[in-house]
């Protein structure tokens, strides 16, 4: 959804989205539940704006130790700041820079897509290792059994390295 600044009411524009295009990435995560967006765009000048909102949605992940698809809640508190690059004092901001600033967005043109600011922030919310829970054990590497669900017997630790070609050479000099 394209969103120009001055569409924005000066008081506020309230969203509502129940969908967000080009979520579903295959491999990675797929919306497995409603979608719920609700932001408030306000406009905070001439080349302005501020967002704030709530999204909650559940993505269907891929474990990555035993492979297995499981649900993860995403609720994230979305509060950003947006603002129109002047081209011609870009320099003189770029000396001009305080912490309160980094949190601001610039932006080309004064509008908002606001498809693809949420689908940056569930990007976001993804954890760097998907794991279906802190004790998951994985699939073996021996004999491929789900150890979850499975004691497959083989001995936890290898006695054969790859390395002990180079021990034995090492051994004989």
């Amino acid at each position: 959804m394209l969103i120009r600044f001055n569409e924005i009411s000066p008081s506020g524009s309230h969203y509502e989205i129940r969908k967000i295009d080009g979520l579903d990435i295959p491999q990675e995560c797929t919306v497995s539940g409603p979608v719920e967006a609700r932001c408030t765009l306000t406009r905070k000048g001439e080349g302005k704006v501020e967002l704030h909102g709530r999204l909650q949605l559940t993505l269907e992940l891929v474990c990555d130790r035993c492979l297995c698809s499981y649900g993860k809640e995403v609720d994230i508190d979305l509060h950003l700041l947006f603002e129109v690059d002047a081209i011609d004092s870009w320099r003189v901001k770029d000396l001009e820079y305080k912490i309160p600033d980094l949190d601001t967005i610039l932006l080309d043109e004064p509008e908002l897509d606001l498809d693809d600011i949420l689908r940056q922030q569930v990007h976001l919310a993804l954890p760097m290792k998907k794991l279906c829970s802190e004790t998951c054990k994985g699939i073996c590497s021996r004999c491929g059994a789900h150890r979850n669900q499975v004691s497959c017997g083989c001995p936890e630790t290898s006695t054969e390295s790859p390395f002990d070609v180079l021990s034995r050479l090492k051994n004989k000099a």
